[in-house]
């Protein structure tokens, strides 16, 4: 089943990027880290540098209709790990955060998207909204970024039903998303509940630019989603390919798919790069350095349970790297059996 998030992100990225994608040739370092890395998998247990208890990191999947917050019960030592912390770190803190992705969405009173956008886009916008939406693009007030957001949902439960997914499937499915059950059940247990970023910082993170660039953004998803083209077809391949990657439990799995994605990036159209260059250095580096700092706060003297994207994990400047230089000892969760029909206990 295709996956509308990774298309917003190959669409919005693609245009809201700084233009620096030929500065490199290679968008990820995986070398220094793989040694250590390759034989964990998505529990790691974080000790040392004077911590009072330990923590526990835990790499999520962020949304699809095969894996859903059920998996959990798959992965050796994690009900052990989350019941024994006290407190609950996450990338937002949704229990905390009033805001919505919605919050400030409508467009400034003096501007339309005859004004975004020129006459050729305007059409093929208008045109899909009337197919998808049954309104017309000049009645419609939320800003580019969030209407493609929007757009992409509708897709999404479009591509849920011609799947043959019942209504209540689908609201099972959004009522399912790991890290939301994770920080609900994290909060049924009276644990303390922090965010690494607020969700207006990472709506920004996702779809940063001005109005016009990210109306750009918006037609060309319009586009895609339509045309599907040779590119794109191949991306998503890949980007499904993640799914089977996680089932696996591998971090070594994870990060040869993390290098089969920088080896595509490499041979990809140049918008595209920009796409990779965005992604590697915004919404994992970048993000990542943020929240190392807040991490050794939060981690100090309370056991934690962090969850954060399964990809913010393995590679030179994700976060098992970063708490390792930060003096950190982290270390894949080992799990023995006492018998054939015991429970697993954390060593």
């Amino acid at each position: 089943m295709k996956n509308p998030t990774f298309l917003l992100l190959y669409i919005i990225l693609s245009y809201c990027t700084a233009a620096s994608a030929q500065q490199e040739k290679t968008f990820h370092s995986y070398d220094s880290s793989a040694k250590t890395q390759s034989e964990g998998g998505w529990l790691w247990k974080i000790s040392g540098n004077g911590l009072a208890h330990p923590a526990y990191l835990f790499g999520t999947y962020h949304g699809s209709p095969h894996i859903l917050y059920g998996y959990v019960d798959s992965i050796p030592g994690f009900r052990q790990a989350l019941d024994a912390c006290s407190q609950y770190v996450g990338e937002v803190a949704y229990s905390n955060d009033s805001t919505s992705l919605f919050s400030n969405a409508k467009l400034p009173a003096d501007t339309t998207y005859h004004d975004l956008l020129n006459k050729e886009d305007y059409q093929f916008v208008d045109s899909t909204l009337r197919h998808k939406m049954d309104v017309p693009l000049h009645r419609m007030y939320l800003k580019p970024g969030h209407l493609t957001m929007l757009l992409g949902k509708i897709d999404e439960i479009t591509k849920l039903k011609k799947a043959g997914y019942s209504e209540s499937q689908i609201d099972s499915i959004h009522s399912q998303v790991m890290d939301a059950v994770l920080e609900k059940k994290a909060k049924e247990k009276g644990y303390i509940i922090n965010g690494l970023e607020t969700i207006s910082e990472q709506f920004e993170m996702i779809m940063p630019g001005d109005l016009k660039e990210n109306a750009t953004a918006l037609a060309e998803y319009c586009r895609k989603e339509k045309e599907k083209d040779k590119e794109y077809t191949q991306f998503q391949t890949l980007t499904d390919a993640l799914v089977e990657v996680y089932r696996s439990q591998s971090m070594k799995r994870l990060i040869e798919y993390e290098i089969q994605m920088d080896a595509f990036y490499l041979n990809a159209s140049p918008y595209l790069q920009e796409i990779a260059i965005h992604q590697r250095k915004v919404l994992l580096k970048a993000r990542n350095m943020n929240w190392i700092t807040k991490l050794t706060g939060l981690i100090k003297d309370k056991t934690t349970f962090i969850a954060v994207g399964v990809r913010h994990l393995p590679g030179e400047n994700e976060l098992i790297t970063l708490l390792q230089k930060e003096g950190y000892k982290v270390d894949p969760v080992e799990v023995k059996r006492y018998s054939v029909n015991a429970l697993y206990c954390i060593e």
